[in-house]
């Protein structure tokens, strides 16, 4: 798996997203781990002086019958005088992560709409639909990500793949 070419220092992290959950969501899971990626569903890991903060996805409300933690119960004991990411892969509610004091959050799942015109619509339903943004001292970046879902082409958009360097 290509997964395993990242070198990272302190590891490769991922949290699941809507379509894991479509069927055999452990199955999904489990490959990323046995390829040396380390999922964070409802989960923190502190390494050197950076918290990530895990979310399962919204859809595992649905799929499982299980309530995700709020954010702000997952980051109740973490030090927050560290360098805290959340990892959510729905941009949806981004106040939660301004609130909880994070100082960025990454996500996913929009594909900024993979084909024209629907590009509109996350544009409508997501404060961020791709890219960059800042709300008080949280910031954000939305991936739109490198794949497809359902038809395999692009239209209106750049697929990427984003480097993050934190430096402090």
């Amino acid at each position: 798996a290509q997964f395993e070419r990242i070198n990272a220092k302190y590891g490769v992290f991922a949290v699941t997203g809507n379509h894991e959950f479509f069927s055999n969501h452990q199955a999904k899971i489990e490959y990323l781990q046995n390829h040396g990626v380390n999922v964070l569903n409802d989960a923190v890991v502190t390494l050197a002086n950076i918290n990530i903060v895990g979310r399962y996805d919204r859809q595992s409300n649905y799929a499982l019958g299980q309530t995700r933690k709020s954010l702000s119960e997952l980051m109740l004991n973490i030090d927050k005088s560290r360098f805290t990411i959340v990892l959510d892969h729905q941009p949806f509610n981004l106040n939660e992560s301004v609130e909880s004091r994070a100082d960025l959050q990454l996500s996913g799942h929009t594909h900024h709409g993979q084909m024209w015109p629907f590009n509109y619509i996350t544009k409508a339903v997501y404060e961020v639909s791709m890219g960059y943004t800042k709300k008080e001292d949280t910031h954000f970046y939305v991936s739109p990500g490198y794949g497809t879902w359902g038809p395999r082409v692009r239209l209106g958009n750049r697929p990427e793949i984003v480097v993050i360097k934190v430096k402090g």
